[in-house]
């Protein structure tokens, strides 16, 4: 299958719905999607990748779109539950999005370690938000009300995939929006892979 849009490389998933518990990504060779999964190791910056046995697709055999040259919409059709009230749902089929976006070399111009030093603040779909790493964010009289039921807090971690830094929010340890970093210094961070417009933005360095 020949494509015009060049597919090489690794894609991460930016969709809000995941098939994976963990954060799956994607690599073509020829006209087959091979599915592999990352899987966070504590205290470690660099993320490991394990293949996802008998999981794989044929591109020709899905429904797509290229968004923008490295962003690819995959459309599958799948079923959509809602509960109505205690006795009543109802089933209806869908269509579900899937996005992924292309993993490039982050641009940085500070050390791993002296990122992890600083803090963002940055603005998306009219959401504002603070970047800060290895801190447990949540207000430590609701983490006092919920830690007996072993809640763990909210946290945001530089991660790593090959030469890619990502920023990786988690809620009691499970790993939720995950956002490429494309450059970084002492200023500013570029951000990528929302899941909606904007698909990028721009994190402001604060004091």
């Amino acid at each position: 299958m020949k494509l015009s849009t060049n597919i090489d490389g690794k894609w991460i998933n930016a969709s809000e719905m995941r098939p994976f518990r963990d954060l799956d990504i994607i690599t073509f060779e020829n006209d087959k999607i091979n599915y592999s999964v990352l899987e966070s190791t504590e205290n470690e910056l660099n993320l490991k990748e394990k293949k996802v046995e008998n999981r794989s697709e044929n591109l020709s055999d899905l429904k797509f779109e290229f968004i923008n040259p490295s962003r690819i919409r995959f459309y599958r059709k799948g079923k959509k539950h809602t509960v109505i009230n205690e006795t009543e749902s109802k089933t209806e089929d869908k269509i579900f999005e899937h996005d992924y976006v292309k993993l490039i070399p982050t641009e940085s111009k500070i050390s791993e370690s002296r990122i992890q030093l600083l803090k963002y603040n940055f603005e998306w779909n009219n959401e504002k938000g603070v970047i800060e790493f290895n801190k447990i964010l949540d207000k430590p009289e609701i983490l006092e009300m919920l830690k007996k039921s072993g809640y763990a807090g909210r946290k945001i971690l530089l991660e790593k995939i090959d030469d890619t830094l990502l920023i990786s929010t988690y809620h009691n340890n499970h790993k939720g929006l995950v956002l490429p970093i494309k450059e970084i210094d002492e200023v500013k961070a570029v951000l990528y892979g929302f899941p909606m417009e904007p698909f990028e933005t721009i994190a402001e360095r604060i004091d």
